[in-house]
Protein backbone atom coordinates (compact mmCIF):
# COMPACT_ATOMS: atom_id res chain seq x y z
CA UNK A 1 0.00 0.00 0.00
CA UNK A 2 1.85 3.10 -1.30
CA UNK A 3 -0.16 6.50 -0.87
CA UNK A 4 -1.54 9.01 -3.27
CA UNK A 5 -0.32 12.43 -4.43
CA UNK A 6 -0.08 14.73 -1.30
CA UNK A 7 -2.31 17.22 -4.04
CA UNK A 8 -5.08 15.31 -4.63
CA UNK A 9 -8.89 17.29 -3.13
CA UNK A 10 -8.61 14.49 -0.22
CA UNK A 11 -5.29 12.17 1.01
CA UNK A 12 -6.85 9.47 2.75
CA UNK A 13 -3.28 9.27 4.89
CA UNK A 14 -4.03 12.73 6.24
CA UNK A 15 -2.79 12.68 9.97
CA UNK A 16 -6.28 14.09 11.11
CA UNK A 17 -7.40 10.58 10.00
CA UNK A 18 -4.70 8.36 11.64
CA UNK A 19 -4.97 10.31 15.04
CA UNK A 20 -8.66 9.30 15.23
CA UNK A 21 -7.32 5.55 15.82
CA UNK A 22 -6.08 5.01 19.57
CA UNK A 23 -5.25 1.28 21.20
CA UNK A 24 -7.96 -0.48 21.82
CA UNK A 25 -7.48 -2.26 25.45
CA UNK A 26 -5.05 -4.64 26.16
CA UNK A 27 -7.28 -8.17 26.00
CA UNK A 28 -6.65 -10.83 29.01
CA UNK A 29 -2.74 -12.31 28.68
CA UNK A 30 -4.25 -15.43 29.61
CA UNK A 31 -6.10 -16.11 26.03
CA UNK A 32 -9.31 -14.74 26.89
CA UNK A 33 -10.27 -11.94 25.19
CA UNK A 34 -12.44 -9.41 27.56
CA UNK A 35 -11.60 -5.77 25.81
CA UNK A 36 -14.50 -3.78 24.91
CA UNK A 37 -14.00 -0.27 23.26
CA UNK A 38 -16.81 2.73 22.70
CA UNK A 39 -17.87 1.50 18.91
CA UNK A 40 -17.89 5.01 18.30
CA UNK A 41 -14.15 5.25 18.32
CA UNK A 42 -13.85 2.32 15.46
CA UNK A 43 -16.95 3.45 13.59
CA UNK A 44 -14.96 7.50 12.91
CA UNK A 45 -12.27 6.52 10.55
CA UNK A 46 -14.14 4.37 8.81
CA UNK A 47 -16.76 7.58 7.97
CA UNK A 48 -13.94 9.44 7.47
CA UNK A 49 -12.44 7.12 4.95
CA UNK A 50 -15.92 6.53 3.01
CA UNK A 51 -16.18 10.60 2.86
CA UNK A 52 -12.19 10.74 1.84
CA UNK A 53 -12.36 7.83 -0.51
CA UNK A 54 -15.74 9.43 -2.43
CA UNK A 55 -14.00 12.52 -3.12
CA UNK A 56 -10.58 10.99 -3.74
CA UNK A 57 -12.22 9.12 -6.52
CA UNK A 58 -14.07 11.87 -8.24
CA UNK A 59 -10.55 13.55 -8.03
CA UNK A 60 -8.71 11.00 -10.08
CA UNK A 61 -11.63 9.10 -11.80
CA UNK A 62 -12.34 5.23 -10.47
CA UNK A 63 -10.11 3.11 -12.64
CA UNK A 64 -8.10 5.65 -13.91
CA UNK A 65 -4.79 3.83 -13.26
CA UNK A 66 -3.00 7.47 -13.12
CA UNK A 67 -1.02 7.41 -9.90
CA UNK A 68 0.81 10.99 -9.98
CA UNK A 69 3.96 11.77 -9.10
CA UNK A 70 5.20 13.83 -5.94
CA UNK A 71 8.36 15.01 -4.10
CA UNK A 72 8.22 14.65 -0.45
CA UNK A 73 8.66 17.52 1.65
CA UNK A 74 10.52 15.61 4.60
CA UNK A 75 9.12 12.55 6.50
CA UNK A 76 5.17 13.31 7.51
CA UNK A 77 3.73 13.64 10.99
CA UNK A 78 1.42 10.34 10.93
CA UNK A 79 0.32 11.50 14.37
CA UNK A 80 2.58 8.63 16.55
CA UNK A 81 2.68 11.14 19.20
CA UNK A 82 3.44 9.54 22.49
CA UNK A 83 4.19 6.34 20.30
CA UNK A 84 6.88 6.87 18.16
CA UNK A 85 9.21 4.22 18.87
CA UNK A 86 12.50 6.21 18.13
CA UNK A 87 11.65 8.84 21.22
CA UNK A 88 10.80 6.60 23.89
CA UNK A 89 12.26 3.99 26.24
CA UNK A 90 10.60 0.79 25.57
CA UNK A 91 9.77 -1.99 28.10
CA UNK A 92 12.45 -3.74 29.52
CA UNK A 93 11.30 -7.16 28.21
CA UNK A 94 11.37 -5.64 24.84
CA UNK A 95 15.57 -4.24 25.14
CA UNK A 96 17.16 -5.00 22.23
CA UNK A 97 20.90 -7.01 22.75
CA UNK A 98 24.24 -5.18 23.29
CA UNK A 99 25.27 -6.99 20.11
CA UNK A 100 22.69 -7.39 17.33
CA UNK A 101 23.03 -9.23 14.47
CA UNK A 102 23.92 -7.23 11.59
CA UNK A 103 25.03 -9.63 8.80
CA UNK A 104 22.75 -12.27 7.40
CA UNK A 105 23.39 -15.07 5.14
CA UNK A 106 21.35 -15.16 1.76
CA UNK A 107 20.19 -18.27 2.50
CA UNK A 108 18.38 -17.19 5.97
CA UNK A 109 15.04 -15.94 5.29
CA UNK A 110 14.20 -12.49 6.54
CA UNK A 111 11.52 -9.85 6.02
CA UNK A 112 11.88 -6.31 6.06
CA UNK A 113 9.18 -3.44 6.88
CA UNK A 114 8.86 0.46 8.03
CA UNK A 115 6.84 2.37 10.74
CA UNK A 116 4.21 4.22 9.39
CA UNK A 117 6.51 7.40 9.54
CA UNK A 118 8.98 5.40 7.71
CA UNK A 119 11.86 5.78 10.29
CA UNK A 120 11.70 2.35 11.78
CA UNK A 121 12.37 -0.17 10.33
CA UNK A 122 11.34 -4.25 11.25
CA UNK A 123 13.65 -7.05 10.53
CA UNK A 124 11.95 -10.39 10.83
CA UNK A 125 13.28 -13.38 11.21
CA UNK A 126 12.15 -17.04 12.03
CA UNK A 127 12.22 -16.14 15.80
CA UNK A 128 12.59 -12.81 16.30
CA UNK A 129 11.74 -9.20 15.43
CA UNK A 130 14.11 -6.67 15.37
CA UNK A 131 13.17 -2.89 15.08
CA UNK A 132 15.99 -0.38 13.98
CA UNK A 133 16.25 3.30 13.89
CA UNK A 134 17.92 3.03 10.15
CA UNK A 135 18.93 6.71 9.87
CA UNK A 136 20.66 6.48 13.54
CA UNK A 137 21.90 2.60 12.85
CA UNK A 138 20.63 2.10 16.03
CA UNK A 139 18.86 -0.66 17.63
CA UNK A 140 15.91 0.06 19.17
CA UNK A 141 14.14 -3.29 20.53
CA UNK A 142 13.70 -6.69 20.10
CA UNK A 143 10.94 -8.96 20.07
CA UNK A 144 11.40 -12.86 20.85
CA UNK A 145 9.15 -15.80 19.83
CA UNK A 146 9.12 -19.66 19.64
CA UNK A 147 11.10 -20.72 16.76
CA UNK A 148 8.93 -21.89 13.89
CA UNK A 149 9.12 -23.61 10.72
CA UNK A 150 7.24 -21.10 9.17
CA UNK A 151 9.10 -18.54 7.12
CA UNK A 152 9.20 -15.48 8.98
CA UNK A 153 6.22 -12.68 8.05
CA UNK A 154 7.16 -9.06 7.78
CA UNK A 155 5.84 -7.05 11.06
CA UNK A 156 2.73 -4.90 10.46
CA UNK A 157 2.80 -1.67 12.30
CA UNK A 158 -0.60 -0.09 13.71
CA UNK A 159 -1.00 3.23 11.51
CA UNK A 160 0.30 5.26 15.30
CA UNK A 161 2.80 3.05 15.46
CA UNK A 162 2.38 1.57 18.86
CA UNK A 163 1.33 -1.77 17.91
CA UNK A 164 3.46 -4.63 15.93
CA UNK A 165 2.03 -7.51 14.79
CA UNK A 166 3.06 -11.06 12.87
CA UNK A 167 3.06 -14.36 12.32
CA UNK A 168 4.25 -17.50 14.12
CA UNK A 169 2.96 -20.99 13.38
CA UNK A 170 0.33 -20.51 16.35
CA UNK A 171 -1.58 -17.74 15.03
CA UNK A 172 -0.72 -13.85 14.78
CA UNK A 173 0.63 -12.17 17.49
CA UNK A 174 0.26 -8.78 18.40
CA UNK A 175 2.75 -6.67 20.65
CA UNK A 176 1.87 -3.51 22.79
CA UNK A 177 5.34 -1.43 22.17
CA UNK A 178 4.41 1.19 25.06
CA UNK A 179 4.03 -1.73 27.74
CA UNK A 180 5.81 -4.87 25.84
CA UNK A 181 2.26 -7.08 26.37
CA UNK A 182 1.65 -9.50 23.33
CA UNK A 183 -1.15 -11.42 22.77
CA UNK A 184 -2.02 -13.76 20.12
CA UNK A 185 -5.33 -13.12 17.95
CA UNK A 186 -7.10 -16.10 16.34
CA UNK A 187 -7.00 -19.45 16.45
CA UNK A 188 -4.11 -22.12 16.92
CA UNK A 189 -3.13 -22.30 12.92
CA UNK A 190 -0.28 -21.08 11.11
CA UNK A 191 -0.45 -17.35 9.90
CA UNK A 192 2.16 -16.17 7.18
CA UNK A 193 0.70 -12.97 6.86
CA UNK A 194 -0.84 -9.65 8.70
CA UNK A 195 -1.82 -6.22 7.96
CA UNK A 196 -3.58 -3.55 10.02
CA UNK A 197 -6.22 -1.58 8.19
CA UNK A 198 -5.02 1.60 7.26
CA UNK A 199 -7.84 3.33 9.69
CA UNK A 200 -6.48 0.55 12.58
CA UNK A 201 -9.99 -0.60 12.92
CA UNK A 202 -8.91 -4.50 11.35
CA UNK A 203 -6.43 -6.50 11.91
CA UNK A 204 -6.26 -8.76 8.38
CA UNK A 205 -4.68 -12.09 9.41
CA UNK A 206 -4.05 -14.88 6.50
CA UNK A 207 -4.56 -18.42 7.89
CA UNK A 208 -2.68 -21.55 6.56
CA UNK A 209 -6.34 -23.46 7.43
CA UNK A 210 -10.03 -23.43 7.66
CA UNK A 211 -12.94 -25.46 7.92
CA UNK A 212 -14.64 -23.03 4.99
CA UNK A 213 -11.64 -22.73 3.51
CA UNK A 214 -11.99 -18.89 4.38
CA UNK A 215 -8.35 -17.84 4.23
CA UNK A 216 -8.49 -14.00 4.85
CA UNK A 217 -9.53 -13.25 8.77
CA UNK A 218 -10.52 -9.88 9.60
CA UNK A 219 -10.30 -8.64 13.34
CA UNK A 220 -11.89 -6.01 14.60
CA UNK A 221 -9.13 -4.51 17.49
CA UNK A 222 -11.22 -3.45 19.28
CA UNK A 223 -12.19 -6.80 20.40
CA UNK A 224 -9.71 -8.82 18.15
CA UNK A 225 -12.43 -11.39 17.83
CA UNK A 226 -13.05 -12.00 14.08
CA UNK A 227 -15.02 -9.89 12.33
CA UNK A 228 -15.05 -11.44 8.95
CA UNK A 229 -13.58 -13.99 7.41
CA UNK A 230 -13.13 -14.02 3.16
CA UNK A 231 -13.39 -17.13 0.76
CA UNK A 232 -11.33 -17.84 -2.33
CA UNK A 233 -8.08 -18.05 -2.07
CA UNK A 234 -5.84 -20.60 -0.99
CA UNK A 235 -3.54 -19.84 1.97
CA UNK A 236 -1.49 -16.76 1.79
CA UNK A 237 1.63 -15.29 2.39
CA UNK A 238 1.01 -11.27 2.12
CA UNK A 239 -1.42 -8.93 2.40
CA UNK A 240 -1.75 -5.27 0.75
CA UNK A 241 -4.35 -2.88 1.61
CA UNK A 242 -5.22 0.17 -0.41
CA UNK A 243 -5.04 3.35 1.03
CA UNK A 244 -8.55 3.93 2.21
CA UNK A 245 -8.75 0.42 3.63
CA UNK A 246 -12.01 -0.76 1.28
CA UNK A 247 -9.75 -2.96 -0.25
CA UNK A 248 -7.57 -5.63 0.20
CA UNK A 249 -5.27 -7.94 -1.56
CA UNK A 250 -3.68 -11.41 -0.74
CA UNK A 251 -0.54 -12.74 -2.61
CA UNK A 252 -1.36 -16.76 -2.09
CA UNK A 253 1.05 -18.83 -2.17
CA UNK A 254 0.85 -20.89 -4.69
CA UNK A 255 1.08 -17.72 -7.10
CA UNK A 256 -1.94 -16.15 -7.54
CA UNK A 257 -3.62 -12.39 -6.26
CA UNK A 258 -7.17 -12.67 -4.52
CA UNK A 259 -8.58 -9.16 -4.78
CA UNK A 260 -11.60 -7.88 -2.40
CA UNK A 261 -13.78 -5.21 -0.96
CA UNK A 262 -13.46 -5.50 2.69
CA UNK A 263 -17.29 -5.72 3.03
CA UNK A 264 -17.74 -8.31 1.00
CA UNK A 265 -16.82 -12.17 1.99
CA UNK A 266 -16.53 -12.73 -2.31
CA UNK A 267 -13.62 -12.22 -3.61
CA UNK A 268 -13.92 -9.56 -6.51
CA UNK A 269 -11.24 -10.28 -8.49
CA UNK A 270 -8.82 -13.06 -8.89
CA UNK A 271 -5.21 -12.53 -10.78
CA UNK A 272 -3.41 -16.41 -12.21
CA UNK A 273 -0.61 -17.44 -13.97
CA UNK A 274 2.37 -15.60 -11.13
CA UNK A 275 4.16 -19.10 -10.79
CA UNK A 276 8.11 -18.65 -10.22
CA UNK A 277 7.72 -15.99 -7.71
CA UNK A 278 6.88 -15.36 -4.08
CA UNK A 279 3.64 -14.80 -2.37
CA UNK A 280 4.40 -11.56 -1.93
CA UNK A 281 6.06 -10.44 -4.93
CA UNK A 282 3.10 -8.18 -5.83
CA UNK A 283 1.74 -4.54 -5.01
CA UNK A 284 -1.69 -3.01 -4.78
CA UNK A 285 -2.43 0.54 -6.42
CA UNK A 286 -3.25 3.21 -3.81
CA UNK A 287 -6.53 3.66 -4.64
CA UNK A 288 -7.39 -0.59 -5.34
CA UNK A 289 -7.87 -0.35 -9.10
CA UNK A 290 -5.04 -2.56 -9.98
CA UNK A 291 -2.00 -5.00 -8.90
CA UNK A 292 1.36 -5.22 -10.28
CA UNK A 293 2.69 -8.60 -10.55
CA UNK A 294 5.39 -10.59 -11.98
CA UNK A 295 4.83 -12.87 -15.04
CA UNK A 296 7.68 -14.30 -17.60
CA UNK A 297 10.10 -12.20 -16.60
CA UNK A 298 7.94 -8.98 -17.00
CA UNK A 299 5.75 -6.73 -14.60
CA UNK A 300 2.19 -6.03 -15.50
CA UNK A 301 -0.30 -3.84 -13.98
CA UNK A 302 -3.45 -5.94 -14.30
CA UNK A 303 -7.16 -4.76 -13.57
CA UNK A 304 -8.22 -7.31 -10.58
CA UNK A 305 -11.71 -7.41 -11.69
CA UNK A 306 -11.29 -8.56 -15.62
CA UNK A 307 -7.64 -9.49 -15.16
CA UNK A 308 -7.21 -7.02 -17.75
CA UNK A 309 -3.67 -6.28 -18.93
CA UNK A 310 -3.77 -2.92 -18.64
CA UNK A 311 0.20 -2.02 -18.54
CA UNK A 312 3.51 -3.82 -19.15
CA UNK A 313 6.71 -2.89 -17.99
CA UNK A 314 9.34 -5.31 -19.41
CA UNK A 315 13.34 -4.98 -18.07
CA UNK A 316 16.24 -4.68 -20.37
CA UNK A 317 18.47 -7.39 -21.65
CA UNK A 318 20.18 -7.69 -18.44
CA UNK A 319 20.83 -11.29 -16.39
CA UNK A 320 18.49 -11.92 -13.78
CA UNK A 321 15.15 -12.48 -12.81
CA UNK A 322 12.41 -10.06 -11.80
CA UNK A 323 11.66 -11.78 -7.97
CA UNK A 324 10.02 -8.53 -6.56
CA UNK A 325 8.08 -5.53 -7.35
CA UNK A 326 6.68 -2.48 -5.42
CA UNK A 327 5.04 0.97 -6.70
CA UNK A 328 6.58 4.31 -5.62
CA UNK A 329 4.24 7.23 -5.22
CA UNK A 330 7.02 9.46 -4.32
CA UNK A 331 8.48 8.68 -7.31
CA UNK A 332 5.62 7.98 -9.78
CA UNK A 333 7.88 4.70 -10.18
CA UNK A 334 7.60 0.83 -10.54
CA UNK A 335 10.82 -0.93 -8.84
CA UNK A 336 11.47 -4.11 -9.59
CA UNK A 337 14.24 -6.55 -7.99
CA UNK A 338 16.41 -8.28 -10.58
CA UNK A 339 18.83 -11.65 -9.15
CA UNK A 340 20.75 -14.20 -11.13
CA UNK A 341 20.99 -16.97 -8.84
CA UNK A 342 23.47 -18.62 -10.26
CA UNK A 343 26.21 -15.77 -10.87
CA UNK A 344 24.88 -13.92 -7.90
CA UNK A 345 24.46 -10.95 -10.11
CA UNK A 346 21.37 -8.21 -10.72
CA UNK A 347 19.75 -5.71 -9.42
CA UNK A 348 17.09 -3.01 -9.46
CA UNK A 349 14.92 -1.80 -12.48
CA UNK A 350 12.58 0.75 -12.51
CA UNK A 351 10.25 1.94 -15.30
CA UNK A 352 7.95 5.40 -14.89
CA UNK A 353 4.66 4.43 -14.09
CA UNK A 354 2.31 5.97 -16.65
CA UNK A 355 4.64 5.73 -19.30
CA UNK A 356 6.14 2.27 -18.55
CA UNK A 357 9.86 3.32 -20.04
CA UNK A 358 12.71 2.42 -18.13
CA UNK A 359 14.26 4.62 -15.94
CA UNK A 360 17.96 5.11 -15.88
CA UNK A 361 19.20 4.61 -12.86
CA UNK A 362 22.88 4.61 -12.92
CA UNK A 363 25.85 1.74 -13.49
CA UNK A 364 26.24 0.60 -9.66
CA UNK A 365 23.25 -0.82 -8.84
CA UNK A 366 22.30 -2.20 -5.53
CA UNK A 367 21.32 -5.83 -5.35
CA UNK A 368 18.91 -6.04 -2.78
CA UNK A 369 16.25 -8.96 -1.81
CA UNK A 370 14.17 -9.00 -0.28
CA UNK A 371 13.07 -5.36 -0.62
CA UNK A 372 10.41 -3.05 1.24
CA UNK A 373 9.21 0.58 0.33
CA UNK A 374 8.51 2.97 2.86
CA UNK A 375 4.62 3.94 2.78
CA UNK A 376 5.16 6.67 1.06
CA UNK A 377 7.68 5.48 -1.14
CA UNK A 378 10.86 7.69 -0.75
CA UNK A 379 12.73 4.58 0.84
CA UNK A 380 13.86 1.02 -0.34
CA UNK A 381 15.17 -1.05 2.24
CA UNK A 382 16.71 -4.41 1.24
CA UNK A 383 19.54 -7.19 2.02
CA UNK A 384 22.37 -6.36 -0.16
CA UNK A 385 23.34 -9.89 -1.71
CA UNK A 386 26.69 -10.96 -1.72
CA UNK A 387 27.23 -8.51 1.07
CA UNK A 388 24.81 -9.73 3.90
CA UNK A 389 23.96 -6.35 5.06
CA UNK A 390 20.61 -4.22 5.38
CA UNK A 391 20.86 -1.16 3.56
CA UNK A 392 18.20 2.03 3.00
CA UNK A 393 18.51 3.73 -0.33
CA UNK A 394 16.50 6.66 -1.75
CA UNK A 395 14.31 6.33 -5.31
CA UNK A 396 17.48 7.15 -7.02
CA UNK A 397 19.15 4.10 -5.00
CA UNK A 398 21.57 6.31 -3.61
CA UNK A 399 22.52 4.91 -0.41
CA UNK A 400 21.36 6.52 2.77
CA UNK A 401 22.37 4.01 5.96
CA UNK A 402 23.40 0.60 6.67
CA UNK A 403 22.38 -1.59 9.91
CA UNK A 404 26.13 -1.32 11.80
CA UNK A 405 26.87 -1.91 15.79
Amino acid sequence: MRPLNPDEPARLGDPRILRTFRPPPLPDPQGTNHAHADEGVRTLPRVLALITATVLLLGMGLYSFAAASWSPAGTADTGTGDCSVSERILPGRLAPPNDPQVAFPDDVPLELSFSPDGSILAVSQIDTVTLWDWERSRVLAQIDHDASALPPTPASFSPDGCMVAYGTGHGAVVVDLGSGKRWTVGSDRPVRAVAFSPDGSSLAVGVRSDPDGRMLHLHDTATWEVESRLAGSTSLGAIRYSLDGSVVAGGENGGGVTVWNVDDPRPTGLIRDRAGVGADAFDLLPDGSGVLIIRSGTVLLVDPTTEEVVREYVPGADAGVLVDVAYSAASGRVFAARLDPVTDTGGMVAWEYGAATEVALGPDLPRVFPMALSEDGSRVAGLRTGRGDIAVHNTELSLLGVLAR
